[in-house]
């Protein structure tokens, strides 16, 4: 009888054969423990589990695959560490999804959906009948955020509530670590368990991505590249993420947390395990600032694109104070937003730079002056301008750029491409 051990070296060697773009990225970037990991699995639930840098293999449940389906699910945690969706889960978890307590299960579910369809299209392996698949809710061409978008959803439509959280680091720790289990502490579909990565724990995104270029090309030469995984491959290295999604990521990373309320019992979980715990309240953040370039090389486009995103995002942020800024040379008009208010229903109006240029100085010199700290702080400009220098800011702050021009020094914040639309909002 084959040993686990020995299924595990037949399962690299296939891989190395028949499937070696996947073989590449496994052994360069991936450690592998088999064995027994109670730390790690749901009790009735040991299959495999990874935190995008390792992957943990039941040894029972690795002796119960064929060799094909071994090939299949070790594939399967290698393409959910190359799409990082560990770490952006974590990043979920920290700040919210979309305004509302992230579910780490179902965005497992959403994962698994589209790179079980990838694995399938691509021909590799054969999915274990435990597996995800039905191309009526995620195929290979989806984003899992949508999917996940999709599958909570479908859950609230059946009357389904938030999944649990899960574990930071190896083993987890804590209720919260397992992910694979329906609401009768039964398997729910997936094929394993998403360990969150602890911060720093990994390799970048730039190492990530110069394996992968590195694997493909080793698997082209051979003629072992399927051309449905070469696509993904390259939407991989040349993401094709909107502007707006970008925003999203980086201001609800600036601003988000969560926002518990010790006032209200959590009924669901001192009713089902008797523990005493705070309510959920959704994400708030303190004060916002959004500031508009009015010089006259800002469109009116250019704006009501960028406020309707903003309006948007501080729909799902909850923000307990917001100032709307329109600068050219200087700070032309302020308003102070409460609740309800929209920043497109209080656009600056746009007017010329009044022949001394255009300077983003300003608003943070108006910032200082009244002693406002904000959590973060957006700019919308074609970064024609004078910048602050990066010492002088102490605070997250968000370049939203309508041109590719760049300064010659550094600035605070980060800077996100804006590709506008040409449709009316």
């Amino acid at each position: 009888m084959t040993s686990p051990n020995q299924k595990l070296t037949e399962c690299k060697t296939a891989m190395l054969l028949h499937c070696p773009f996947f073989a590449s990225l496994l052994l360069d970037m991936m450690k592998i423990e088999i064995g027994k990991f109670p730390q790690i699995f749901p009790p009735g639930n040991e299959t495999m589990a990874t935190n995008g840098k390792r992957i943990w293999i039941d040894e029972d449940f690795m002796s119960t695959l064929k060799l094909p389906e071994a090939v299949f699910v070790m594939c399967h945690e290698v393409g959910h560490a190359m799409w990082s969706h560990m770490p952006r889960g974590k990043h979920y978890k920290d700040v919210g999804f979309d305004g509302n307590k992230f579910d780490p299960r179902l965005w497992n579910h959403a994962g698994d959906y589209v790179i079980n369809d990838m694995l399938i299209e691509s021909k590799v392996g054969k999915m274990p009948k435990i597996g995800l698949h039905d191309t009526s809710i995620a195929t290979s061409g989806d984003l899992v955020d949508d999917v996940y978008r999709k599958l909570l959803k479908q859950q609230q439509q059946q009357g389904g509530g938030q999944g649990q959280g899960q574990g930071q680091g190896e083993g987890g720790g804590g209720e919260d670590q397992h992910n694979n289990q329906g609401p009768d502490g039964q398997s729910d579909g997936t094929l394993d368990t998403h360990v969150m990565p602890s911060s720093g724990e990994g390799e970048s995104e730039v190492e990530w991505k110069r394996a992968v270029k590195t694997a493909s090309d080793a698997a082209k030469a051979i003629g072992k590249m399927p051309a449905g995984l070469e696509r993904f491959v390259d939407d991989l290295l040349k993401p094709k993420v909107p502007w707006t999604e970008k925003l999203r990521y980086a201001f609800t990373k600036a601003v988000g947390r969560d926002a518990s309320d010790w006032s209200k019992l959590n009924r669901r979980r001192y009713i089902t395990q008797g523990i005493i715990m705070p309510s959920y309240k959704g994400f708030g953040c303190g004060v916002v600032v959004f500031v508009v370039d009015t010089s006259g090389s800002m469109s009116e486009l250019e704006m009501k694109q960028g406020l309707s995103e903003c309006d948007s995002i501080l729909t799902d942020c909850n923000p307990e104070y917001v100032y709307l800024i329109g600068c050219d040379a200087r700070v032309e008009t302020v308003h102070e937003l409460g609740s309800g208010d929209t920043l497109q229903g209080n656009q600056p109006a746009c007017t010329l730079g009044g022949g001394g240029g255009t300077s983003f100085i300003p608003p943070f010199e108006y910032l200082e002056e009244r002693g406002i700290i904000p959590d973060c702080l957006v700019y919308f400009t074609d970064m024609g301008g004078a910048f602050p220098q990066k010492e002088d800011v102490d605070y997250p702050v968000i370049w939203c750029a309508t041109t590719d021009y760049r300064p010659g020094h550094d600035i605070p914040g980060v800077i996100i491409p804006v590709e506008l639309s040409d449709e009316p909002l």
